[in-house]
């Protein structure tokens, strides 16, 4: 006999039992048994069940009833929804942007899904709580890869600057890698790097490299640290438009742009 608090695999076997036969795991848990790393804190057990079937939610647990149940997969013996519908599930319940765009951007980061394919599973899906999640899906179809360049994204729209690709890569003429800053400005030639980590784990010497080479290319390069877009977000917007007046009295650069 055992005593003492339950672990985390025996409450999701007591939730399924309680649930019935047909429910299946979705939300926070499934997200993470499918291997994402991004992960909200939401303690909470969401279990799907079919639209006939009667479960009250407990304070540890929510049952939300479908007339769409999903495609499944097996994680560590249980039946977990499939990666769109349980990262899509997560999202819907989350307010905080930045937490939407980590989830979000994890999965498309490691290439286990498509905006495309969440974006098909959010139209047909509920709406409720779908506003946030689609706008962070058009961010991310436009380069938006992390929380913090969406923070950049946010600020640079207030700068009066002319539209910014995310993500692009820059070859030189040759076709040979040079850089794919987080922002690129095409008609100038400025890029804009803030200096995240979090998805571009690259050492900082790896990182004055791209920078000098960018610079060998005639690119002007703006770079700030991330805390910087939240604590002095006027100084940095004047910062970009010095940048940006800096690159256009100068000679465009000859490098090829990749849109991500």
């Amino acid at each position: 006999m055992q005593s003492g608090r339950p672990t985390r695999e025996q409450l999701i076997v007591a939730a399924l039992l309680y649930a019935g036969d047909d429910s299946v795991l979705t939300g926070a848990e499934a997200v993470r048994r499918h291997g994402l790393r991004r992960l909200p804190d939401i303690p909470e057990l969401h279990l799907l069940v079919s639209k006939d079937r009667h479960r009250r939610c407990l304070p540890t647990l929510v049952v939300e009833r479908t007339g769409r149940p999903p495609g499944t997969v097996e994680r560590d013996g249980v039946q977990v929804a499939v990666l769109e519908r349980a990262v899509l599930d997560t999202a819907r319940r989350l307010s905080d942007r930045d937490e939407v765009r980590a989830l979000i951007a994890d999965a498309i980061q490691q290439r286990r899904t498509t905006t495309a394919r969440l974006g098909e599973e959010l139209d047909a899906g509920n709406q409720r709580g779908s506003a946030l999640v689609r706008d962070v899906l058009e961010e991310i179809a436009d380069g938006i890869r992390s929380a913090t360049e969406g923070w950049g994204r946010d600020l640079y729209a207030r700068s009066g600057l002319p539209p910014m690709l995310w993500n692009a890569t820059l070859r030189w003429p040759n076709g040979r890698f040079l850089a794919t800053p987080d922002g690129y400005l095409p008609c100038v030639g400025m890029a804009w790097e803030n200096d995240s980590m979090e998805f571009h784990p690259v050492a900082e010497d790896e990182t004055a490299r791209r920078r000098a080479d960018m610079v060998a290319a005639g690119v002007v390069v703006a770079h700030h640290r991330p805390r910087r877009l939240k604590t002095e977000p006027e100084r940095v917007i004047e910062e970009l438009r010095a940048h940006y007046e800096l690159a256009a009295s100068r000679p465009t650069p000859n490098v090829i742009v990749v849109p991500a």
